[in-house]
């Protein structure tokens, strides 16, 4: 496959359809003259016979100019700059992802990066292995005989069509940090229980290293899910595990300010590998939707849930990023970006209430992701900032945001940031800045999109606050602004968020829904409002209340029915 081809691919998986179709008709226009023509303006005509030209046909330094133009384009004219911005990403990601038949990149010893992928050690044994069943690896037969031998009572319902019920006492749909922690609960208090996970199974000897596969695997999308209005990259674990699996490690104590408004595995679900694949009903005297607050509230609403809550107040903790450059020559500092510890320290800027308004932390970021983000103004500006790449340093401001958004369809997400949002994320930017300088940097950036940078080394303090005054938390890439910058998120929550009556939230203060008994909701979704830190402890906490709640309805349903 060749290189655009892997560019198209990636793209027609993971872009929402209507961004595939801008796509496809930018490239086809660009295939044509005329189309080139109405694209790129006076550069796609030319002295000679046919006088105009396709764009491929174009100077490099011609087809550079014009995407430098449709970079800055805006109002109306904006689907220009969302097809640069698309191109750009996906052309650079699968560039320094890619890799040969040695598992190389040959960019990668330019940029000085290196990868121990570990090959040649001997694998252990899985700590779940006796516990999963893989049943797109496994035959009709091999599939039932595996179910039944984990103690699960298999019954066709409709051999000539392949149907086929499990009967347990608790379905967990999602492994994450809500889901694992409802599954271990129930286990763990006698009941079966059967958790079905949609990601993959991977552990400490699976890990290759490889950012282009390993993010493929574990994460939603591949990492490139994005709000509708393509402002802010979602990154949401996908794998066996969910957020718990894809932490950096980061685990934290919720705020005070958060307990407050708190108050209180099979891998798929149908065999592809056999020609007549079965269908399994899973039958159970308790459910829990434990998929995440991007899936929860799909999947309730797909299965006829009516609350107006559900899907809505989805808080993703946005984040925006700034670097700092570190030649090895000029520093103290040794090593590269992508060695040693990945959170060592977080620094809090607190409200006036001393609850945390904006964190600043490191981010965990391979070449093709450092490439995606990075601003792109020129080919040589771009080729000097990946040759910097192992000795410059990101941090990030995570703002415990006041806006929201709804999610009530699978990946169609919108989210809009509040003004007060904006203003934290500003100060964060400016702090994060001001650290970077201050440990040595000598120079220092965001990644807005007209590449906003300056000279840090001996900067005077006048300089480096004029500077600052013009560093903001600029609009996305289909706004009205000249300029635009790219928001990321790691952490969603509050799209069925728990409370008092119907009117206050999607589900009761113990998670268990007012339309369907014995349907639980236990994942970040629950948390009624951001949370202002990394929440993987605050999930796996809420989760454990809601859980032991679900042994209590078990048990009084038992009670009830021996009665």
């Amino acid at each position: 496959m060749t290189d655009k081809e892997k560019v198209g691919e990636l793209m027609v998986r993971r872009l929402p359809k209507e961004a595939v179709l801008l796509v496809w008709w930018v490239l086809w226009a660009l295939s044509t003259r005329l189309g080139t023509v109405v694209l790129c303006g006076r550069a796609g005509l030319c002295s000679g016979f046919p006088f105009v030209r396709r764009f491929a046909e174009m100077k490099q330094e011609e087809r550079e100019k014009v995407l430098v133009r449709w970079s800055t384009m805006r109002g109306l004219l904006c689907f220009f700059r969302l097809a640069f911005a698309i191109f750009k990403v996906f052309s650079l990601y699968v560039f320094y992802s890619q890799v040969d038949e040695s598992m190389k990149n040959p960019s990668w010893k330019a940029i000085g990066y290196d990868v121990n992928q570990r090959r040649g050690e001997p694998k252990r044994e899985r700590p779940l292995d006796k516990g999963i069943i893989d049943v797109e690896a496994k035959d009709s037969r091999r599939l039932l005989d595996d179910l039944s031998w984990h103690g699960l009572s298999v019954t066709a319902e409709n051999s000539r069509r392949n149907l086929y019920t499990v009967d347990c006492d608790a379905v967990v749909v999602g492994s994450g940090c809500g889901g694992g922690v409802a599954a271990a609960t129930l286990a763990k208090a006698g009941h079966k229980v059967v958790v079905v996970e949609k990601g993959g199974y991977f552990w400490g000897d699976d890990y290759s290293s490889l950012e282009g596969p390993s993010l493929d695997q574990l994460y939603q999308k591949g990492a490139k899910l994005t709000t509708m209005d393509m402002k802010i990259n979602i990154m949401a674990g996908s794998t066996v595990g969910g957020g718990s699996a894809i932490n950096w490690a980061a685990s934290i104590r919720t705020p005070d300010c958060a307990e407050k408004c708190l108050g209180v595995l099979v891998t798929a679900c149908g065999s592809k590998s056999s020609n007549s694949p079965i269908k399994l009903f899973i039958r159970s005297k308790l459910s829990v939707s434990a998929c995440g607050a991007l899936m929860t509230p799909p999947l309730l609403i797909s299965s006829g849930l009516k609350n107006p809550n559900i899907g809505k107040n989805l808080h993703l903790h946005p984040v925006l990023l700034a670097w700092g450059y570190f030649p090895e020559s000029d520093s103290s500092i040794k090593g590269k970006v992508y060695e040693g510890g990945i959170i060592t320290t977080i620094h809090k800027i607190l409200a006036e209430n001393n609850s945390p308004r904006v964190i600043v932390e490191s981010p965990s970021m391979g070449p093709a992701t450092y490439a995606a983000l990075t601003p792109w103004v020129s080919n040589s500006d771009m080729k000097e900032r990946m040759l910097r790449y192992s000795r410059t340093v990101h941090l990030f401001a995570l703002v415990r945001d006041v806006g929201s958004g709804e999610v009530k369809v699978e990946e169609r997400i919108n989210y809009r940031l509040s003004d007060a949002d904006k203003e934290s994320l500003r100060d964060g930017l400016r702090r994060v800045l001001r650290i970077l300088v201050a440990a040595g940097a000598t120079e220092v950036g965001t990644t807005q999109s007209d590449g906003q940078r300056i000279k840090a080394k001996g900067i005077k303090k006048e300089d480096l606050e004029e500077f600052l005054n013009g560093v903001v938390a600029g609009e996305g890439v289909v706004s009205g602004s000249e300029r635009w910058t790219m928001y990321s998120s790691a952490h969603q929550m509050g799209s069925c968020r728990m409370g008092v009556n119907e009117a206050a939230g999607a589900v009761d203060e113990h998670g268990q829904s007012r339309e369907a008994e014995g349907l639980f909701v236990c994942d970040g979704s629950l948390v009624p409002t951001a949370i202002g830190v990394n929440p993987m402890i605050t999930i796996q906490s809420v989760a454990y209340c809601v859980s032991n709640r679900m042994v209590e309805f078990l048990r009084c349903r038992k009670s009830i029915e021996t009665a």
